[in-house]
């Protein structure tokens, strides 16, 4: 089970959220169990939605990001 934690940033401030609400324009952060950040492969840890979440074909959570 992911028990990742994300977070969107609205009006000034982070504000956490469940994974599934992302959509897309939406600019998020994500962190591990142990409250490490994720991080893409440049090293950031803020990701810009492309599109709203939805259910992979292997029934996982995802979302198109820049």
């Amino acid at each position: 089970m992911d028990n990742r934690r994300t977070e969107v940033y609205i009006n000034g401030e982070w504000k956490e959220i469940n994974f599934q609400e992302l959509k897309k324009g939406d600019n998020f952060r994500m962190f591990e169990s142990t409250g490490e950040e994720v991080l893409d492969l440049s090293g950031s840890t803020v990701f810009h939605a492309t599109s709203d979440s939805y259910l992979n074909e292997d029934k996982v959570w995802q979302i198109n990001k820049a």
